[in-house]
């Protein structure tokens, strides 16, 4: 009655090929040949190392498949963070830079108009070094600045938030591991 007795009767019939079709065979690799990706059917395996060893060759030829499966879907996706340079262009000592940073030199807000927004940077980078001086909790930024005179060399990573701090795109990665890369992308679009 749904769809009429022409096509029902069509639909019933594929149905009862599908159920009467016979299941594909299980093939698996054979361990004892690691370089190889040909695999083989549970006969093939009996034929090949007779009954006794032949099943126990299949039944681990299973668990290898299992555990490779397992190790790549935890497998971290080895990601590196694009560095970025920057060259920030003071016209006086005193100029600002015109920025606000937490204390990982994640920038938080760049000034319209500000020395740091004409040389390109924005909220969501991190300051990685200063003139060649790798930024950490003891760097004092203000006076690397200061002593460099009216032209600073920065360079800095993309950052994103997650939760209530942030990270870079490899930190993501090593934190998430396999679902690293996905949780870069959705960090990206709650910016």
């Amino acid at each position: 009655d749904l769809y009429g007795e022409k096509k029902g009767t069509n639909i019933w019939k594929k149905a009862g090929k599908a159920l009467n079709a016979e299941p594909k065979e299980d093939k698996r690799s054979d361990p004892n040949e690691p370089d190889s990706k040909k695999t083989y059917t549970k006969k093939e395996f009996l034929d090949l190392y007779g009954e006794k060893k032949g099943a126990a060759i299949w039944k681990k030829a299973g668990q290898g498949a299992k555990k490779a499966e397992k190790e790549k879907a935890e497998k971290p996706v080895k990601v590196t963070d694009e560095k970025k340079k920057f060259t920030l262009k003071r016209e006086s000592e005193e100029e600002a830079i015109g920025w606000s940073r937490d204390q990982k030199f994640n920038l938080i807000d760049v000034d319209e108009d500000s020395v740091a927004a004409k040389a390109g940077l924005t909220a969501g980078l991190r300051v990685l070094s200063v003139n060649g001086t790798r930024v950490n909790k003891k760097t004092n930024i203000p006076k690397i600045v200061k002593e460099a005179g009216l032209e600073v060399e920065l360079e800095a990573v993309e950052v994103r938030k997650d939760s209530n701090e942030f990270f870079t795109r490899r930190e993501f990665s090593e934190y998430y591991a396999a679902d690293g890369e996905a949780k870069w992308a959705k960090a990206g679009k709650r910016r």
